[in-house]
């Protein structure tokens, strides 16, 4: 008996730490009394003291609150797998997505704006079948998480109106990369691309390929995309634009460019035989002058 009671203090003592550490899922709003009809922010954040490097999450928006806009901006989510998305069926929010390397500490994970349409005491939680944490490991262990819910007062005009933040800055820069992997569309010529907004985040991603390069990019005919995105032509575009446009509006457009591995060699051949048939016309021209002079 007393080694039984030995054994389980021993695995008690393993066991404690790994749940003391577990991470934490929860919502901030700069304040839980809201005005109704006055638009306000909710944070998600991650506080984790073991490194994550994959997170899925969904939430239910209550009936009583709409809404009205979410931002990716300054998240610790560098590779989105499905981007915030709203169910307005289901009346669910959810997205998941990758943080190379992995984090750990307090972050922020996403930023949604909602909007309470009527009086009243309002809760926000985690979906615990759809929010999971991966460990920054090979074998991608889940992290023990525990889930925080938020409570709303809905109240009328007690809330003061939101300071709206200008964003001038356009999306960091980033570099398109075209691939044929068989498992994308069964080998197709495949454009990856991804970037950033800290400000206010990014909203869509848009592609034009064009056989030639364009001088002034706006003038191109462009397409919704989503990464990874299949391009059109059985042989990648010469010069494939891709734009990442935020949410204010602010534009960062990059040119991926096909080149062959030896087009250096290929224009120097080209150099040498234009310049081979040129020496051979002005040989020519010499000896007909030589030909008509008395």
């Amino acid at each position: 008996m007393k080694r039984l009671i030995t054994a389980f203090s021993i695995l008690g003592a393993l066991v404690a730490p790994a749940f003391a550490y577990a991470a934490t899922l929860s919502f901030t709003a700069p304040q839980t009394s809201v005005g109704v009809g006055e638009p306000f922010e909710v944070n998600v954040i991650l506080d984790t003291r073991n490194s994550i490097n994959a997170i899925e999450a969904a939430f239910i928006i209550p009936t009583g609150l709409e809404l009205e806009h979410t931002s990716d901006g300054n998240t610790i989510v560098s590779l989105w797998v499905e981007r915030p998305r709203y169910d307005r069926e289901a009346r669910t929010l959810a997205f998941s997505g990758i943080i190379p390397g992995g984090f750990s500490g307090t972050g922020r994970l996403l930023t949604f704006t909602l909007k309470a349409e009527r009086k009243g005491t309002i809760k926000l939680s985690f979906d615990r079948l759809r929010t999971v944490a991966y460990q920054n490991s090979p074998d991608g262990t889940l992290e023990p998480t525990t889930l925080q819910t938020l409570t709303l007062s809905a109240k009328e005009g007690t809330a003061p109106a939101p300071e709206l933040s200008v964003d001038i800055e356009p999306p960091e820069a980033f570099t398109p990369l075209v691939t044929r992997d068989p498992q994308l569309y069964d080998g197709a010529w495949t454009l990856i691309f991804a970037t950033q907004d800290k400000d206010s985040g990014i909203a869509y991603y848009e592609v034009s390929e064009s056989p030639v390069r364009m001088t002034d990019p706006t003038k191109l005919s462009w397409t919704k995309a989503e990464s990874p995105y299949r391009l059109l032509g059985e042989e990648s575009a010469k010069y494939i634009y891709v734009r990442a446009v935020d949410e204010q509006g602010n534009i960062r457009t990059e040119l991926y460019t096909r080149t062959h591995p030896l087009s250096w060699l290929l224009d120097l051949a080209l150099g040498i035989l234009i310049l081979a048939l040129i020496l051979f016309v002005l040989r020519l021209l010499r000896k007909k002058r030589r030909h008509a002079s008395p």
